[in-house]
C-alpha cells in the first residue's frame, strides 16, 4: 500500500511542497485513532516537516481526500488549494 500511494503521488501533498514521497511520512487524512481507514483514499505522503505540523493541536489547515489521490486543502485564510498526482 504504501508504494501504492507514493507512486500515486510522488512527492508531499502539501501545497507548493516539492519534497519528493520518497521518504516522506504516510498521513491519514482522518486520523486513524477518528476511524480512518488505514487505505490508499485516506492516506497521502506528507513530507516530515508537514506530517509533525499536521499533527500538532495548533495546525489550523483542514484538508479533504477526494478519490484517486486528489487533495483539497483550507488554509487558515479560506483560500483553498488542490493538490493532485502528476501526470505520469
Amino acid at each position: 500500500m504504501t508504494e501504492l500511494v507514493k507512486a500515486r503521488n510522488p512527492r508531499c501533498t502539501f501545497p507548493g511542497c516539492r519534497r519528493k514521497a520518497h521518504g516522506s511520512d504516510l498521513d491519514h487524512t482522518i486520523p486513524h485513532e477518528n476511524g480512518g481507514p488505514t487505505s490508499p483514499d485516506n492516506l497521502g505522503p506528507l513530507c516530515r516537516h508537514h506530517h509533525r505540523l499536521k499533527q500538532t493541536a495548533a495546525w489550523p489547515w483542514r484538508l479533504h481526500q477526494h478519490p484517486g489521490g486528489r487533495f483539497t486543502w483550507t488554509s487558515p485564510t479560506n483560500r483553498v488549494y488542490h493538490t493532485s498526482p502528476e501526470p505520469r
